[in-house]
């Protein structure tokens, strides 16, 4: 069975373009807490525990990875600059470095606080707040971006091809406007 990834990004993607028009995303808004950020952040992060553990089986057959530090290591290895990436949430200017501390091999904090979240939401139900769930979805559409890199790299080297890393994002269809990635304008509807 083929898994989609980008499938359940879209799905996400437009649950955050809908939260856009309750909460603006401006740093002004980071600390503001609910339900529904709450569900957003369980299910992006779950979702990022998962496409983490296949982009390392991808980089590494034999990867046992299961960990986020596990993760960033094998990552970090590949010699990806993943932890330098940075997106902007495109109509609002907002950069997002999700994965900056993987730098200096550190657990990203919006990583430590969703794993509180997701164990001890009763005491840390305000670690659920728009910030963190900003970051997360950053990391979320990175890292889907990466994994599809990798995974077309692999069959076009086989046929002596190189695909950039714009290409595989221009690839990737998306019904909003929500996130670009350094430079590049992601307008997918236009194509």
């Amino acid at each position: 069975m083929k898994t989609n990834f980008w499938q359940y990004y879209l799905s996400i993607e437009e649950d955050i373009d809908r939260l856009f028009r309750y909460i603006e995303p401006s740093e002004d808004n980071f600390s503001t807490y609910s339900v529904e950020l709450t569900r957003l952040y369980l299910a992006i992060c779950s979702e990022l525990d998962v496409i983490l553990k296949a982009y390392c089986k991808l980089l590494d057959d034999d990867s046992k990875a299961s960990r986020i530090n596990e993760y960033a290591e094998l990552i970090n290895a590949s010699n990806k600059d993943i932890s330098t990436a940075s997106l902007n949430l495109q109509r609002f200017r907002l950069a997002i470095t999700p994965f900056s501390d993987w730098e200096k091999s550190i657990t990203p904090k919006w990583w430590k606080k969703y794993n509180g979240v997701k164990h001890n939401r009763d005491i840390n139900f305000r670690d659920a707040n728009l910030g963190n769930v900003l970051n997360s979805f950053a990391g979320l559409y990175l890292l889907n971006l990466y994994y599809y890199h990798e995974l077309r790299s692999i069959d076009l080297r086989k046929q002596g091809f190189f695909e950039h890393l714009e290409e595989t994002a221009s690839s990737l269809k998306s019904r909003l406007k929500v996130l670009k990635i350094n430079s590049i304008w992601f307008e997918f509807h236009k194509r």
